[in-house]
């Protein structure tokens, strides 16, 4: 049997993959997940809220430095959960791998800058 025929026998499968991730967006569970993630957003916003000023300052200043320093350090996205203390739990806060990737890649050009400059 020729490998290169079974490979393309293979490239020609028609791919479901897009098939099944439409189902689930389409699925009552996938809209349940959405709206618990939404209710779980607001709620933090609430508690925040409710903080006093000092106590915001202090829980803003808190997590940048805590961000901030362990991107510079080249930490992973887990990394930066166990920084913050909230590692497993933390996979759920969408927007996290937001923020982790756009500072990894702002320290990363800065470190690319420094290193061309030597």
């Amino acid at each position: 049997m020729d490998p290169f025929l079974t490979m393309t026998e293979e490239v020609n499968k028609p791919n479901k993959f897009g098939e099944a991730l439409q189902e689930w967006w389409d699925s009552d569970s996938y809209k349940q997940l959405q709206e618990a993630s939404e209710a779980s957003v607001q709620k933090a916003i609430g508690k925040y809220h409710m903080l006093s000023e000092d106590d915001k300052y202090d829980m803003v200043q808190a997590i940048c430095y805590i961000m901030c320093k362990s991107e510079s350090e080249g930490t992973s996205h887990r990394g930066l959960m166990n920084a913050l203390g909230i590692y497993p739990a933390g996979f759920w806060i969408t927007e996290l791998m937001t923020v982790h990737n756009a500072l990894w890649s702002e320290y990363q050009d800065q470190e690319s800058k420094n290193f061309t400059e030597i």
